[in-house]
């Protein structure tokens, strides 16, 4: 007699459970279709198998239109703590000894530091007697002491001994000698001045050497934030027109293997599916229950 009553309800929880138990695996399975003489049974492939690529594009869009924005991330990069954080590393940066700072970026030893400084004072110094020879040192100290010959012979009785082409020989000496001077000696002395200043800025900071122009952090920091925003507005203007992240999103789901997706699925959301099988359970065990009562009161 109490088994009669027992029953119906176990019954119900049983079915409830079970009929959940196999809606869920067949989100997924059979992972392809079922043909019986020719014909394909019903709910096969599982319902994630056959409209994989449905789902695929559903949620590409979902992603690439609301929940992946370009405004979302812009958002996100230009926030205060994000503009503080590249101000911060920036200005760690520039506060670093100049030494220290190039041979940890460009990852040299002493050895490579002192070539690399060695290049440098050498290229800086080419460039400065290129320029000194393409100014014409020699004719402008010949032209100026020319000049200055005669504002000093202008009033007095050498005027008469000294005329213009004697102070033009005279000066083009003094000025061929110093061009024979820079062409001998510029090198070594440009070179050696050069490389003085070179050891007096490698232990200053990039920050101590703006400071001394007359650039102070507060404007500094202020020219950070601004690059900063252009460069992340003109970056994500560019990468969303080239990045379709609806399509790539896609194009990766239907890559997938159903066995890889499937443990996707589960990943994300076995709690709810199993809340789901369990529910099943329960209301097959409340309609058992409310059977019995049925047939009770009607008996």
């Amino acid at each position: 007699m109490i088994l009669k009553y027992i029953i119906t309800p176990v019954m119900g929880t049983v079915i409830g459970y079970g009929t959940n138990y196999i809606a869920v695996k067949m989100l997924f399975r059979p992972r392809n279709e079922v043909k019986v003489f020719g014909h394909t049974l019903p709910f096969t492939p599982g319902a994630i198998p056959k409209g994989k690529p449905r789902l695929a594009k559903a949620i590409g869009n979902v992603v690439g239109t609301t929940l992946i924005t370009k405004d979302d991330i812009k958002q996100k990069l230009l926030n205060e703590n994000a503009q503080n954080a590249v101000v911060s590393r920036v200005s760690a940066v520039l506060s670093a000894e100049i030494k220290t700072e190039v041979v940890t970026v460009a990852k040299l030893d002493d050895e490579g530091y002192e070539n690399l400084k060695t290049r440098i004072s050498d290229t800086i110094t080419d460039q400065i007697i290129s320029s000194v020879n393409n100014i014409g040192v020699g004719d402008i100290i010949a032209k100026e002491c020319g000049k200055v010959v005669k504002e000093k012979t202008q009033n007095s009785m050498l005027k008469m001994f000294i005329n213009d082409e004697l102070i033009a020989s005279i000066t083009k000496m003094i000025g061929d000698e110093v061009q024979k001077y820079i062409d001998k000696n510029g090198a070594v002395v440009i070179g050696g001045e050069v490389d003085r200043k070179l050891e007096s800025i490698e232990t200053r900071s990039v920050a101590e050497l703006l400071e001394s122009v007359d650039i102070p952090k507060e404007k500094i920091d202020r020219a950070v934030i601004k690059i900063y925003q252009k460069s992340v507005d003109k970056a994500l203007d560019g990468l969303f027109e080239k990045l379709d992240i609806s399509k790539m999103i896609e194009d990766k789901i239907n890559a997938m293997d159903m066995d890889e997706l499937e443990e996707l699925v589960l990943k994300v959301m076995k709690k709810e599916l199993d809340t789901i099988v369990n529910l099943g359970a329960v209301i097959g065990l409340v309609m058992g229950l409310l059977n019995m009562a049925i047939n009770a009161l009607m008996g």
